[in-house]
């Protein structure tokens, strides 16, 4: 009941269309065989995988590369095949390897993209770090209140007048 209302609101022009897109397959994939259900886990894998890289910004999130790439073991046992048979013995196997090329390129594209972005505040930075930044900013702080206190005792002494330094003895 809610389908047919959203069919009749967006019409059925807009639903056909949709249909249309998420159905675009490259020349190769064949649904009579293994290469369509591969690409369509290729897909969903990706999609996952960029949902991890979505959340996850340190580089050490990303030691394990099984993280964020696709693998070809990953896709044939999401599939139920060998990785063999899908990868190097079919026809479709030059093409499916590429697109797994492709699709691994723009998952690493994606993680460089993600641990570039310099996070902002202190709640990004580690324990270290922020003791370290604590330490410094301690240190210029006593730096510049003795040079502070230097410079106004150099200025008290050249704007006091001569009688009063003879009676400081100064």
């Amino acid at each position: 009941m809610v389908d047919d209302y959203l069919d009749k609101f967006l019409g059925e022009d807009f639903v056909k269309s949709n249909e249309d897109a998420s159905e675009k397959l490259p020349l190769w994939a064949d649904k009579s065989n293994a290469s369509y259900s591969a690409y369509k886990a290729i897909n969903e894998i990706k999609q996952a995988k960029l949902r991890f890289i979505h959340g996850h910004a340190k580089e050490s999130d990303y030691v394990k590369k099984s993280n964020f790439l696709v693998s070809k073991a990953e896709v044939a046992a999401r599939i139920g095949k060998t990785p063999q048979s899908i990868f190097h013995a079919s026809a479709y196997s030059p093409h499916l390897s590429a697109y797994l090329d492709e699709v691994n390129e723009m998952l690493v594209v994606a993680k460089n993209k993600k641990i570039e972005k310099k996070a902002h505040g202190l709640q990004h930075l580690t324990k270290e770090e922020l003791k370290t930044k604590t330490k410094t900013a301690a240190e210029e702080l006593t730096a510049i209140k003795q040079h502070n206190c230097e410079e106004l005792y150099e200025r008290l002494l050249s704007n006091m007048p001569l009688d009063v330094k003879r009676k400081l003895g100064l």
